[in-house]
Parts: C-alpha cells; sequence; structure tokens
C-alpha cells in the first residue's frame, strides 16, 4: 500500500510548485518532458508518495501529512489551476484490509478539494 498526493495539469510548472512548497516531490514532470513525440506525460504532473511499510491508511498520511500541511494554502491555490487527488495505492493480491481514511487526511482533501481516488492493482 503508498499514498500518494498528486498535482495534475496545473498552469503552474512541478518545479515552481517545489519551489513554492518547499518540498521534493517524487515525481516532477511536464507535459511532453518525458517523451516529447508522444506528449508523455500528456499533463503537468507533480507527486509525492508516502514510503512506510505499513497497512495502516493512517501511517501513510502520517508519512506525508506534516510536509502537505506546512503548505496546504499553496497547494489549495495550485490546484485551483488543475486537478489534485490523493490515491490509495493497493497492491494486494489476497484480501484487502479496511481502509479507514484518517479525518487529517479528509480536511485536508477537503480544504485543497482534491478527490480520494482509491486504485487496486492486481
Amino acid at each position: 500500500m503508498r499514498l500518494d498526493f498528486q498535482l495534475l495539469g496545473t498552469d503552474v510548472s512541478p518545479q515552481e510548485i517545489s519551489r513554492r512548497t518547499a518540498i521534493k516531490p517524487d515525481t516532477e514532470l511536464e507535459r511532453g518532458e518525458r517523451n516529447a513525440a508522444l506528449v508523455l506525460p500528456r499533463q503537468n504532473v507533480w507527486s509525492l508518495k508516502s514510503h512506510v511499510d505499513s497497512d495502516e491508511v493512517s501511517e501513510h498520511w502520517a508519512d506525508l501529512e506534516s510536509s502537505l500541511q506546512e503548505a496546504r494554502d499553496e497547494f489549495r491555490e495550485i490546484a485551483k489551476t488543475g486537478t489534485a487527488r490523493l490515491t490509495l495505492v493497493l497492491t494486494r493480491s489476497e484480501r484487502i484490509p479496511p481502509l479507514l481514511i484518517p479525518p487529517a487526511m479528509s480536511e485536508f482533501a477537503g480544504f485543497v478539494n482534491a478527490v480520494v481516488e482509491i486504485d487496486h492493482l492486481q
């Protein structure tokens, strides 16, 4: 399992997002940067992922929370120009554990107008 906060398709470049938030993301790609001929990625991508080994959403949120909360006003403004998303990525083939979304994570998602996506990779 991992938690991924993404800003997608924003008018603000990924590099500018990093500068404004003082956060080094896991992914920072401008539209077409990876492959100009195929225009990949198809939109600007800025992404910060959790890096804990746990089946508890709260532990993944705790890994990201302090960084995201410190820059929440910037994220809110930037998200207005694109899409904000919190994706919970499940990589298990067996039983999926209960997914309890911490209230602070819900509040942050609401504050920056982010959708919460659950993606079960098999």
